[in-house]
């Protein structure tokens, strides 16, 4: 279903080379006033949460219906049968779900506050590689992260390393800016500013500044240079593509093409079980799915025998809390998601089970 130079590497760095001479060493400060200039302008135009934040009370428009004739033979637009129990979620809970759409639109909820972060090679003891001696991530996304490294190597992939998880809205912004450096050398400010917003986003549009955002890189040799190809073009990325989501991982933009300083091909979120095995079933994206559930309400995916394996259940968000009707089961994610709605998810049964 359908819906409407080489990159900077964060984590690696190449041997050191030559000092140049003097002369050459001189030329940085020519960045100067671009860079203060497009720190300017990046603040200026910077999305404005009064104006650009879907508000997050705000009445809930009816969607368009999504464009998708039915439903998979195995998902389903209803709960399983059976005794259901109420269960009401605080909106500040529900904020710290895994289901919030964040892009230069939807910028972070105001109020918004991610959860604790961990260290990624301490918390994991080494087996996550991870390039970024600094990098941290989410208890649960590195949980997740140590279970599927663990496959890939028991299948023989040792090539996948983690480049990047959890940044500041500082990081963010530090990022952008130097992307609007390197592309102010070769085109207009104006163009560049354009380029940098496309290529790396803003701060408070980040994925990135969530515990669930992480960025695998495909390292053919230890310590080097990772690929700059998509994950198709190589067996080990071919292996995350086709198993992230037994772990709760989506590729988040399956389609993105390799960029300078864009990692959107690389880019994986961690939404749980439950989710990800819904979006694997229908096919579809995370916006896709987003749709589906305004649309349906509740989705549920049945095994090979008929049994319930995991729903996912929506309704519009109340303004201090919302409640839920949930099957007896294990809840794996509340959620908001950013366009006035709330989601519930929950797992039935064994999560390894193939849709």
């Amino acid at each position: 279903m359908t819906r409407t130079p080489s990159p900077m590497i964060r984590g690696w760095r190449p041997a050191a080379e030559p000092t140049p001479p003097a002369h050459l060493r001189l030329w940085p400060l020519c960045l100067v006033p671009v860079l203060l200039l497009g720190a300017a302008c990046l603040l200026l135009h910077a999305p404005q949460p009064d104006t650009q934040v879907f508000p997050l009370h705000a009445p809930v428009v009816t969607p368009q219906p999504v464009q998708v004739s039915s439903l998979p033979p195995r998902v389903t637009d209803a709960l399983p049968v059976g005794e259901l129990h109420h269960l009401s979620v605080p909106t500040q809970r529900l904020m710290q779900g895994r289901m919030l759409l964040i892009d230069e639109h939807h910028p972070l909820p105001d109020g918004y506050t991610p959860a604790d972060t961990l260290a990624v090679l301490h918390y994991t003891q080494g087996r996550v590689l991870c390039r970024d001696l600094t990098a941290v991530s989410g208890q649960d996304t590195l949980d997740a992260l140590t279970e599927l490294f663990i496959a890939a190597r028991n299948d023989r992939i040792i090539q996948l390393t983690v480049f990047a998880g959890t940044r500041s809205s500082e990081q963010q912004r530090i990022l952008q800016t130097d992307a609007l450096a390197d592309f102010s050398r070769d085109m207009p400010l104006e163009d560049a500013l354009l380029a940098a917003r496309q290529a790396v986003a803003s701060p408070e549009c980040s994925e990135h500044q969530t515990p669930w955002a992480v960025d695998i890189r495909v390292c053919p040799v230890w310590n080097g240079a990772p690929e700059n190809a998509p994950y198709a073009a190589s067996a080990a990325g071919q292996w995350l593509t086709a198993n992230c989501w037994r772990y709760g991982f989506i590729l988040r933009w399956p389609q993105a093409s390799p960029q300078p300083h864009s990692c959107r091909a690389w880019h994986l979120r961690y939404v749980g079980r439950a989710h990800a095995m819904l979006m694997h079933a229908l096919g579809v994206s995370f916006e896709e799915y987003l749709d589906l559930l305004h649309e349906y309400g509740t989705l549920t995916l049945l095994n090979e025998n008929g049994a319930p394996l995991c729903a996912a259940v929506c309704q519009p968000a109340g303004e201090h809390q919302t409640s839920f009707q949930l099957p007896q089961a294990e809840i794996d994610d509340l959620s908001l998601d950013n366009q006035g709605w709330a989601i519930a998810a929950c797992l039935f049964t064994e999560p390894f089970a193939t849709p």
